[in-house]
């Protein structure tokens, strides 16, 4: 059921050989008559001799070509329309191969939007350079929110400060929870013509993290902290809190410009369903990127039509969350719930699966740190290690197909690392086309 195999002639007028042509030409009149006696004089009256203008005129045409009655006409137009159908056909499917649409689909922070991101940083003729400045800001959120979850994760698992100086700096981000929630960044800005933040309020933005800066640096060195960083499983903290709080220093110089990592790290958190289109291999792809909390899911039902291919995110991080919005049930579980219910769409019935089975990063990260998958999944008996781990956990997706025939293609990925990500849209191209041959009877 799985396989690991890796996200697109024009006619001319109509005709019909049957009609004929009733223009005369001009050689063809010359040859209808007798041949011409030259003169250098000009005709004498009552001569035998004609002149040539005379002889065009008097010229004797073909005759006319006989009347189709109305079973002759109807048969000539059947055949017509049958051409134009076959070319139209023929156009049709010549488009179909050369284009696809793809679904980018999965509940909140799977790693969606670092997908596409790759894909605009492989295939796009500007790769991330449209929206690098806008992230400076984003990276700046980013690394404030990191520091403040982090600060409320010491009170949720009861970890003292190392240092008690670091007191006044830990109330100092704790106070910040209201002002981040009105500079919170997501993706309508950078998809949708909205109305853009006003320089001032960038400024104001910056200006709040530089100011940060010490506190940041000076609890983010606390061994409290730290070991809050190790054990803390459900504290909302975003994956890339260690990234961006151990490049502080770069982060906040002057001239600091988002590289490309950067961007790939940063959290910005969709709202809206978002169009892009890439060139993949001569493949024309029209690719959806939609938001996945469950308010926003109820707008993605007017694009399950005519897909040609579905990237479903799953992220192997989540095993030890509870979802944002019910701490009473477990991410991962949800995401197998609406798994099931993608999966099974009618509608997806002949279009190419692929599961992504993301963050394997992180989900090493926290097996090492000693969270146990048999705590959130007691059917679980096996040993804590990645590769056993995975591999149960994968199995609860491929358990929810009710077609047993149907096809999952797998990928356990790390949609940061652009070196992987490249390999593996090169696979995603060769499953969907290959599914597109099949389902237009070519393979």
């Amino acid at each position: 059921m799985d396989s690991s195999a890796g996200l697109p002639g024009a006619s001319g007028p109509n005709s019909s050989p049957l009609l004929g042509n009733n223009n005369i030409s001009l050689s063809s009149s010359l040859n209808s008559t007798s041949p011409l006696t030259s003169s250098s004089s000009p005709p004498q009256s009552g001569s035998g001799v004609v002149s040539g203008a005379h002889a065009i005129a008097t010229a004797q045409p073909h005759a006319a070509l006989p009347k189709m009655d109305r079973s002759e006409l109807r048969k000539a137009k059947a055949i017509s329309d049958a051409i134009d159908k076959a070319l139209r056909a023929d156009k049709e499917r010549l488009q179909k191969e050369r284009s696809a649409k793809l679904l980018i689909l999965g509940p909140s922070e799977t790693g969606k939007t670092t997908v596409l991101k790759q894909l605009k940083l492989l295939y796009g003729r500007k790769g991330l350079d449209v929206e690098r400045q806008t992230y400076r800001r984003v990276v700046h959120l980013n690394a404030m929110k990191a520091i403040q979850a982090l600060s409320y994760g010491l009170q949720k698992c009861n970890i003292p400060l190392e240092k008690p100086e670091n007191i006044v700096h830990l109330e100092t981000v704790m106070r910040l929870e209201t002002t981040l929630k009105r500079y919170s960044i997501t993706s309508i800005g950078f998809t949708n013509p909205a109305i853009p933040r006003k320089i001032t309020d960038a400024k104001a933005e910056t200006d709040m993290f530089l100011d940060m800066v010490p506190a940041i640096k000076a609890l983010w060195a606390d061994t409290g902290i730290q070991e809050c960083y190790r054990v803390g499983t459900n504290i909302n903290l975003q994956d890339s809190a260690q990234y961006f709080l151990d490049s502080v220093d770069r982060i906040s110089e002057p001239d600091y410009v988002p590289t490309d990592d950067d961007i790939l790290q940063a959290r910005v958190r969709t709202l809206a369903v978002s169009e892009h289109y890439f060139n993949i291999d001569s493949v024309l792809y029209k690719i959806y990127d939609v938001g996945g909390q469950k308010s926003l899911r109820k707008y993605w039902a007017p694009y399950f039509d005519d897909v040609d291919g579905i990237i479903f995110m799953a992220a192997l991080s989540s095993f030890d969350q509870c979802c944002e919005d019910d701490e009473r049930m477990n991410r991962m579980k949800e995401c197998v719930i609406l798994f099931n219910s993608i999966a099974n769409h009618k509608l997806f019935a002949d279009t190419a699966f692929i599961l992504f089975m993301n963050k394997i990063d992180v989900f090493q990260r926290k097996l090492d740190a000693g969270s146990l998958v048999k705590t959130h999944f007691s059917e679980y008996d096996g040993p804590n290690d990645y590769a056993t781990a995975s591999a149960f956990l994968h199995s609860r997706f491929l358990q929810q197909c009710k077609d047993t025939a149907k096809q999952i293609y797998t990928h356990f990925t790390h949609a940061t690392d652009t070196n992987q990500m490249r390999v593996i849209v090169v696979a995603v191209n060769s499953i969907v086309q290959r599914m597109n041959l099949r389902s237009s009877g070519l393979l």
